[in-house]
């Protein structure tokens, strides 16, 4: 029977990449049963053959995590615009009764050198060309991603940002897998790292508040300023669009304290040397800030809007509507908002001096374009 049990221990879904930095990644994967894991990673033309490299464990405080299925592993020490290659590693975890008691099983791996190079580019340190993909309001639909991108070169991209709704509600980490993480992986997110924006349909579900196991983020929220280059990204967070007390949510709402938390770092983050010295300034953010006329639509713009309209934004990217619009910058709003509906993606490549976007629908048939100077 343990021969079995040992037999069945396997990594189950993954590997994605989340949080990318200039001199850092987040990998994360599952394993069919609890594991120790790590990661080893070094310069893509250095790998094989080569000596071990230094492992990465998950940890916290000091301690190596184990005994767990869902790994996220965050790998430190990397140089900026740098490729790299990586090989995932989980050694199963047969018992552990009491203190550091500990018996370990089989250690099963995802490696380079048997299966395709895992590869990922680090974030360059400086420069002003980043090009991307934008997807939002799949809703569970994998076949329709996968439809989508099948026509993507993922190695053109820095990354790809999820801007909400992905999933329609969050209920099990096995619906995310089927909904898109399983597809997202099998496309790209093994080597090009997903960029997590929550929609209003993601606050919702019975695993919502694990969501963030699943995209994890070194400062521990949902909403972040991350750069790439000189180029700065404000990602936020919508919460949900109708009032906190609304029936359907189980007296379990408080996203309008929730908004007010998340505008105060937005004041500060708009304030930072890092974002006002920045080449382009990007904001995703899934519900629109075009005058929608429900509570959550209201309640980001009186909040975010005074503070983005002063904070030099050159495109909002956003969803939320399941078709597409554009909106020119204008005395109320002002900067240009690009929503994306929910059978296209965005593609956005930015070089020193422009924006330009191209949305794309199936079949790979390019539906609109803009283009924006940077000045």
């Amino acid at each position: 029977c343990t021969t079995l049990l040992a037999q069945d221990f396997k990594i189950t879904h993954g590997p994605w990449l989340c949080d990318l930095t200039s001199d850092g990644v987040t990998v994360v994967w599952t394993t069919s049963r609890p594991a120790l894991s790590w990661v080893e990673a070094s310069p893509a033309d250095s790998l094989a053959p080569a000596p071990p490299q230094p492992r990465h464990y998950q940890t916290v405080a000091g301690r190596k995590l184990a005994g767990r299925t869902l790994h996220a592993v965050r790998v430190r020490g990397l140089q900026p615009g740098t490729d790299y290659r990586y090989r995932i590693f989980s050694q199963e975890v047969l018992s552990w009764p009491d203190v550091n008691n500990v018996t370990y099983g089989k250690t099963v791996g995802a490696d380079a050198s048997r299966r395709r190079a895992y590869g990922f580019r680090t974030f360059p340190a400086a420069g002003s060309g980043c090009s991307f993909l934008v997807l939002n309001d799949i809703h569970g639909k994998a076949d329709v991603l996968t439809r989508l991108c099948k026509r993507v070169d993922f190695s053109e991209l820095g990354f790809v940002a999820f801007n909400g709704d992905m999933s329609s509600s969050v209920e099990s980490g096995e619906q995310l897998f089927k909904d898109y993480l399983d597809a997202s992986a099998a496309l790209f997110a093994a080597g090009t790292p997903i960029l997590f924006t929550r929609g209003n349909h993601e606050t919702r579900g019975v695993f919502a508040d694990r969501l963030h196991d699943y995209f994890p983020t070194r400062s521990g929220r949902h909403y972040q300023l991350c750069k790439v280059g000189s180029v700065c990204f404000l990602l936020l967070d919508c919460g949900e669009d109708k009032p906190d007390t609304d029936i359907e949510y189980g007296g379990l709402a408080d996203y309008d304290a929730y908004r007010r938390e998340e505008c105060e770092w937005l004041r500060r983050a708009v304030a930072s040397e890092t974002f006002r010295n920045a080449s382009a300034r990007v904001v995703f953010l899934h519900i629109p800030l075009d005058g929608g006329t429900w509570h959550g639509s209201n309640h980001l713009r009186n909040l975010f809007l005074p503070i983005l309209n002063e904070a030099g934004i050159n495109i909002m990217f956003s969803g939320h509507t399941h078709r597409y619009g554009f909106h020119p910058a204008n005395d109320e709003v002002r900067f240009p908002v690009v929503v994306n509906g929910n059978q296209s993606y965005i593609r956005c490549d930015m070089t020193g001096d422009r924006i330009a976007i191209r949305i794309v629908g199936p079949g790979g048939r390019v539906a609109h374009t803009h283009e924006f100077p940077l000045r």
